[in-house]
C-alpha cells in the first residue's frame, strides 16, 4: 500500500529531526492512512448520501445554472449547430460538455479546462459572452462552483451533426461566375431599333431598344434652357448664371450642345464637383472622427490630388495603381513621386479607434478597415463579412479575406504614439521629394540646431551643478559671524517656503506669495557674543518677478534705521548677500533686523541675516569680515557662474534665431509605407485576433481572378501586385 505523498512528508521531515521517533510516526501514519482509506470505502458505499449529493447537484443546476443560459445563451446556442455560432449547443448536458469549434465547453472539476467559464469571465484572450453585457461576479461564482461540483445536469439529448461551412463544402466557382457581376466584359451586338432616327450613338440604341420592347417611347428632348441647367448641375454642381444661360440658347452651332460639354470639363469646378464622390468613397475627413478626433492636418494633400485626377483626366488604371500602391511606383520626376506618395493616403483616411490599448486589435481593425474600402471603392464588394465568417451571399470564403490581410497587414499605417500618450497612436506620413538647394539648407539647419542645443544643455547643465554647489558650499555653519537662517527668525503672516531658486542658504527660503502686502514681517534676531560694530548683510534669490523696494527695518544701539532693497537682482556679494551697511550693536539680543511687505509689489524673498563683526572678538582668533571678501575658491566659482550664464544667455539667443530664420520643413503627406517585416497572416477565428487559426498565403480574391494572379513578392507587401491585380 502506498501512502499519500502528504503523510510521506511529515514522515520524512520528523525523521530529519530525531531518530528515535522514526518508529513512532510511521506508526501513527500508517494508523492515520488506513482510518482514511476505511471512511472513504464507508463514505462511498453508503447509497443516502450519495443519492443526496447528486440531488443537491441537481437542485443547484437547475436553481444557479439553468435559468440563466435560458436567458442569456439559449437564442444563439441552442438547436441545432450552427457554423456562424462556433457550433456550440449548450440547450444538452452532452452538448455543452462538447464544446463548439474552440473546444471542450466545460470540464467537470476543471476550471482551468472549461472553456465556458473564460467566456462568461471575459477573458481578453478568448470570446467574450454575453458579448454585450458580463456576468455579475455572483452568477460567475455559480458557475464557478457548479463545475466545481462535476458540473451535475439532468438534460438529455444528444447533439446534432454540425453542418459543413461554405469554405468546407469547396466553392464552385466556375458556377458563381456565371452570375453576371463575375462574368467577363464582352462586346455585345448593337440592337436594332425601329424609330432609327431618336440614336445619336449605340448607348441610345441600347436604351431604345428596351424602352420598344416595353412599348415605350421617349420623352422629348429637352428645350435648351432645362438642358443647359441640367448640364451645369452635372459637371460643377453649380447653377449657370443667366448670361450663360443664354449664350448657350442662343449659340446656332450644331455643336452647341458638345462645346457646352468641352468647356465644362475644363472648368476647375468639374473636379471639385466629381472629385467630392470619390473622396465619399474613399471616406475623406480632415481628422480621426473617433475617440479624441485628432486632426490630419496634412489630408488636404489626397484631397486636391483627387481633384486634380479628374481635371486631368487621369486614366483610371493609374487612379487605382497610385492610390493602393503609389509609393512602389517608378517616377520620372519629383512632381511625379510627390503624386504618388499622396494618393496612397486614400489608405490612411477613414475613422480610427486611435486610442485603442490592444495595438494588435487596432492593426488588425485598421486592416479591416482598408480591406473594406478596397473592395467597395474599386470593386463595388462588400468584403468585411468575411473578417469573421465565410461571406453570406457572396463567394467569399475567410482565406480570401485574409489573403488580402495579410497585404495590408505588411504595409505600415498605424505607429508609434502622439501627444506624449501611450496609448494614442499617430499614422504615417511621409515626407516629400524637395529641391537640392532646400534639402542642403534642412542639412545644415539641422545639424546647426543640433550643435547648439547640445552647447546650450551642456552649459546648462554645468551652470545648474555649479549653482547647486554653490548652495551646498554655503552652508550656515561654514560662514563667518553669527548668520540667523529664515527658520530661525519670528514671522507674522503667512510665508510660504521654498527651494525653487538654487542659489540659498539651509534648506531653502521663504516668500511672502505676493500677497496681503503690510501684514507680513519677518524678523532675525541675532545672540551676538559682544558689543560693537557689524556688518549686516541680507541673503535673498535675487530674481525677476521680485519686489524692487523692499523695507528692511535695523534695529542697534543707534536707533531704528530703515534700508530698502531690490531684490530684482542677485545679490552682489557671492551672488546672494546684500550689505545693509555697519551698526553698533549691544551685546546678546538687544537688536534685530525685521523685513516686511509694506508697500512692495512683487514677490518679498528672505533667506537669511548675517552679521560681521568688524573688530576680532575677545579670546576668539576669529578672522575679520570685510565687506566684499570671499572665500577665493567660491570666489572662483561665482566667476564661472557668471561666465556660464552670460553663455546660456546668447546660446539662447543664438538658438532663437536659428529657429527664427529656419527654412521652411519638407513637405509631409498622409501616407502608407512597407513594413519591415511582410508576412502571410492567419485566419482569426470568427475575427478574434486572440485565437488564431491556418496561415494563408497572401493574395487576392479568388471569384474575380480570372487568370492566375501574379505571385506577391516574399521582401514586399503585396500592394504593388494588389493594385495591378485590380
Amino acid at each position: 500500500m502506498s501512502f499519500p505523498k502528504q503523510i510521506e512528508c511529515v514522515h520524512l521531515k520528523a525523521s530529519r529531526r530525531r531518530t528515535a521517533l522514526r518508529p513512532f510516526l510511521y506508526l501513527s501514519c500508517l494508523s492515520i492512512a488506513v482510518v482514511c482509506v476505511v471512511n472513504q470505502r464507508a463514505h462511498a458505499e453508503d447509497p443516502q448520501t450519495e443519492l443526496q449529493q447528486k440531488q443537491a447537484g441537481i437542485e443547484f443546476f437547475e436553481n444557479k445554472i439553468r435559468p440563466v443560459l435560458v436567458e442569456h445563451c439559449y437564442d444563439c446556442h441552442a438547436g441545432e449547430p450552427d457554423p456562424e455560432n462556433a457550433s456550440f449547443v449548450l440547450d444538452t448536458r452532452a452538448g455543452i460538455r462538447m464544446g463548439g469549434d474552440s473546444g471542450k465547453a466545460v470540464v467537470p472539476g476543471n476550471l482551468k479546462s472549461s472553456l465556458l467559464l473564460q467566456a462568461i469571465e471575459h477573458d481578453p484572450e478568448f470570446y467574450a459572452m454575453p458579448p454585450d453585457e458580463k456576468l455579475p461576479a455572483n452568477v460567475i461564482a455559480d458557475f464557478r462552483k457548479w463545475i466545481q461540483m462535476g458540473a451535475p445536469d439532468p438534460r438529455e439529448g444528444q447533439v446534432k451533426t454540425s453542418p459543413q461551412k461554405k469554405s468546407e463544402l469547396a466553392i464552385d466557382f466556375e458556377k458563381e461566375r456565371e452570375f453576371w457581376s463575375f462574368r467577363p466584359l464582352t462586346k455585345p451586338d448593337v440592337p436594332e431599333v425601329k424609330q432609327s432616327d431618336w440614336p445619336r450613338n449605340d448607348i441610345d440604341r441600347f436604351i431604345l431598344s428596351k424602352l420598344e420592347q416595353k412599348q415605350m417611347t421617349p420623352v422629348q428632348a429637352a428645350d435648351r434652357q432645362t438642358l443647359v441647367r441640367r448640364v451645369y448641375f452635372d459637371l460643377t454642381g453649380l447653377p449657370p448664371t443667366p448670361k450663360q444661360i443664354q449664350q448657350f440658347v442662343n449659340d446656332p452651332s450644331p455643336q452647341a450642345y458638345e462645346h457646352l460639354i468641352d468647356r465644362l470639363l475644363e472648368t476647375p469646378q468639374y473636379g471639385e464637383t466629381w472629385g467630392r464622390h470619390w473622396l465619399d468613397l474613399a471616406r475623406y475627413a480632415d481628422s480621426n472622427g473617433l475617440d479624441i478626433n485628432l486632426t490630419f492636418y496634412n489630408a488636404w494633400r489626397y484631397r486636391d490630388y483627387v481633384i486634380q485626377a479628374f481635371n486631368q483626366d487621369k486614366p483610371y488604371t493609374e487612379f487605382i495603381r497610385e492610390q493602393i500602391a503609389g509609393d512602389l511606383l517608378p517616377f520620372e520626376n519629383d512632381e511625379e513621386r510627390t503624386q504618388n506618395i499622396v494618393a496612397t493616403g486614400f489608405l490612411v483616411m477613414g475613422a480610427k479607434m486611435l486610442s485603442e490599448r490592444d495595438k494588435e486589435k487596432l492593426r488588425m481593425d485598421v486592416v479591416d478597415e482598408q480591406i473594406d474600402v478596397t473592395g467597395r471603392a474599386f470593386m463595388g464588394m462588400t468584403l468585411g463579412c468575411a473578417r469573421c465568417h465565410d461571406h453570406k451571399f457572396d463567394p467569399i470564403p475567410m482565406t480570401d479575406y485574409y489573403a488580402l490581410a495579410g497585404i495590408f497587414r505588411s504595409t505600415e499605417t498605424v505607429h508609434g504614439n502622439r501627444l506624449n500618450n501611450q496609448f494614442v497612436s499617430g499614422w504615417m506620413t511621409r515626407p516629400l521629394p524637395i529641391k537640392p538647394e532646400h534639402a542642403a539648407a534642412l542639412k545644415k539647419y539641422e545639424t546647426d540646431l543640433k550643435t547648439l542645443e547640445a552647447k546650450l544643455k551642456t552649459d546648462s547643465d554645468a551652470l545648474e551643478k555649479l549653482q547647486g554647489d554653490t548652495s551646498q558650499q554655503m552652508r550656515l555653519k561654514e560662514l563667518v559671524g553669527i548668520v540667523v537662517d529664515d527658520a530661525e527668525a519670528t514671522k507674522t503672516g503667512a510665508w510660504k517656503e521654498s527651494a525653487y531658486s538654487k542659489n540659498y542658504l539651509g534648506v531653502g527660503y521663504v516668500h511672502d506669495m505676493n500677497e496681503e502686502q503690510g501684514k507680513k514681517t519677518i524678523r532675525f534676531t541675532p545672540d551676538l557674543p559682544a558689543a560693537g560694530k557689524y556688518e549686516v548683510r541680507f541673503a535673498f534669490p535675487g530674481s525677476g518677478g521680485r519686489a524692487s523696494k523692499v523695507p528692511v527695518n535695523i534695529q542697534s544701539e543707534q536707533g531704528m534705521q530703515t534700508v530698502y532693497v531690490d531684490q530684482t537682482k542677485q545679490g552682489p556679494i557671492d551672488g546672494i548677500f546684500t550689505s545693509l551697511g555697519s551698526f553698533e550693536f549691544a551685546a546678546g539680543k538687544a537688536g534685530h533686523v525685521e523685513i516686511s511687505n509694506k508697500g512692495t509689489s512683487g514677490y518679498v524673498v528672505v533667506d537669511a541675516v548675517q552679521f560681521l563683526p568688524q573688530f576680532k572678538l575677545p579670546n576668539q582668533d576669529v578672522k575679520l569680515a570685510k565687506k566684499d571678501e570671499a572665500k577665493p575658491d567660491h570666489a572662483a566659482q561665482q566667476n564661472r557662474i557668471k561666465e556660464l550664464q552670460a553663455s546660456v544667455k546668447s546660446l539662447k539667443s543664438e538658438l532663437a534665431n536659428l529657429k527664427e530664420n529656419a527654412p521652411r520643413p519638407a513637405p509631409m503627406a498622409l501616407a502608407v509605407g512597407e513594413q519591415p517585416d511582410p508576412a502571410d497572416y492567419r485566419i482569426a477565428r470568427r475575427g478574434n485576433i486572440h485565437q488564431l487559426g491556418d496561415k494563408v498565403d497572401r493574395g487576392f480574391l479568388t471569384i474575380a481572378s480570372l487568370q492566375d494572379p501574379p505571385p506577391v513578392s516574399p521582401q514586399q507587401s503585396g500592394r504593388l501586385e494588389l493594385a495591378n491585380w485590380l
